[in-house]
């Protein structure tokens, strides 16, 4: 199966997938990494995925996390927190973990809702990957 070209369309430069739900390049990438692994695309025949976790890889915190800035859906550019975030620090996490590479909200870009269970859910997704991927497999 092959992605759909308006996937490919959206890209823009240095692999960043802009994201009107969530928070936008963070989100956008997790989604568009997943979604062409489901396409049955992968690390080694897709420029997207490996563009995808590029930019990714360039947007880690010195701390180790990511934190990207509500403010990325409004203004359409990458801002970085200066700190790192639980949801975002999953979501790239994830990026990375079903595109091969070990590595060890916002509405509609105008409204704003508090997401209680993102929270919850990403990092418990995220370290239930990391466990099943990488610690179960070597058992």
């Amino acid at each position: 199966m092959v992605p759909s070209p308006r996937m490919n369309a959206q890209e823009q430069l240095r692999g960043q997938r802009y994201g009107t739900w969530g928070i936008c390049f963070t989100y956008g990438a997790f989604f568009a990494i997943r979604g062409l692994i489901a396409a049955g695309r992968n690390y080694e025949n897709s420029q997207a995925i490996r563009n995808g976790c590029k930019f990714l890889l360039s947007k880690q915190l010195s701390a180790g996390g990511w934190g990207e800035h509500y403010s990325s859906s409004e203004i359409e550019v990458y801002v970085d927190t200066g700190s790192p975030h639980a949801v975002n620090t999953s979501l790239a996490m994830l990026a990375l973990l079903y595109s091969g590479q070990e590595h060890v909200g916002c509405f509609n870009s105008s409204l704003y809702f508090n997401y209680p269970n993102y929270r919850n859910l990403y990092p418990i997704w995220a370290l239930g990957e990391f466990w099943h991927r990488l610690v179960a497999s070597k058992d």
